[in-house]
Parts: structure tokens; sequence; C-alpha cells
């Protein structure tokens, strides 16, 4: 029983700093998209504005549109690794509690701890649950199925 939910518990951090990671840069292209929406709708406006003999607003108008979209991933290089890392910790960890034991138990926990890293630790916050129970399981491995606590 405590198996599943520690199953459950990986699969759903690491599920859930994947879906953000992939998600920041589908958000980050509708702002761009919206950007060069605004970019075309103030264009005629700016123009009429040019005939009048008013430029100050061209600047307001240059800082709206130019702000927009300012705040895109730096690295989506970096975003993608952290996403499979995070991907491959959870598929590592389901792996090890079957039959491969501590040492990919320890890829899992590497694999997790480096999408941290790459992911940064607002994202990684959602990694934690998983991890500790990683680090928890890697401390102290489960009873293989059908053994005696004794033994």
């Amino acid at each position: 029983m405590l198996e599943r939910l520690a199953i459950v518990l990986v699969i759903t951090s690491m599920a859930g700093a994947a879906a953000i990671l992939m998600m920041a840069p589908l958000v980050n292209g509708l702002f761009l998209l919206l950007r060069d929406i605004f970019g075309i709708l103030f264009l005629p406006f700016s123009f009429l504005f040019g005939m009048a003999g008013q430029t100050e607003h061209a600047r307001v108008m240059g800082n709206v549109v130019g702000g927009m979209g300012m705040e895109l991933l730096s690295h989506p290089l970096r975003t993608l690794a952290a996403a499979i890392a995070s991907a491959a910790s959870a598929v590592l960890f389901v792996v090890a509690l079957s039959a491969a034991g501590r040492i990919v138990m320890a890829a899992s926990l590497a694999a997790g701890l480096l999408a941290f890293w790459l992911a940064g630790t607002a994202t990684g916050m959602i990694l934690l649950p998983g991890l500790i129970i990683e680090i928890l399981y890697l401390l102290r491995p489960a009873r293989p199925r059908g053994a005696m606590p004794g033994e």
C-alpha cells in the first residue's frame, strides 16, 4: 500500500514539474503572438498621430508593445533537458521498485536532482516530494514482495 502511494507521489511530482516546464514555451509563444498582433493594431494609430505631428505617443506605444514577451525562456534546451530528466526520474523510480535495485534508484535520484538543478528552485519545489521519497527509498530500500519483516 505504501509502495503504491510512493509511486503515485513520485509520478505526480515529476509529471507536474515536466508539465509546467513544457507549458512555459507555449505561454511565451502566445505572448509573442499577442505582441505581434498589438504591434499591427497600433500601426494605423501611430501613422495617424505621426501625420498630425504628435510623436510622444510613439514612445509609450513602443513601451507597451516592446515590453510584451520579454520574460521569454532564455534557455529552451535547458528547460527541455529538465523535463526529460524529470520524466526519466519517474520511470527509473518505478523500474527500481520492481527488480532493478539500488543502482537504478540512485540513477533515479540523480535524474531528479538534475531536473531540480536545471529547472531552478521555483519549479524544483514541485519536484521536492518526489525527491524526498526517492531519497528515503534509496536509504531504506523496499523489501521484496513475499519477504518476511525479520528476513
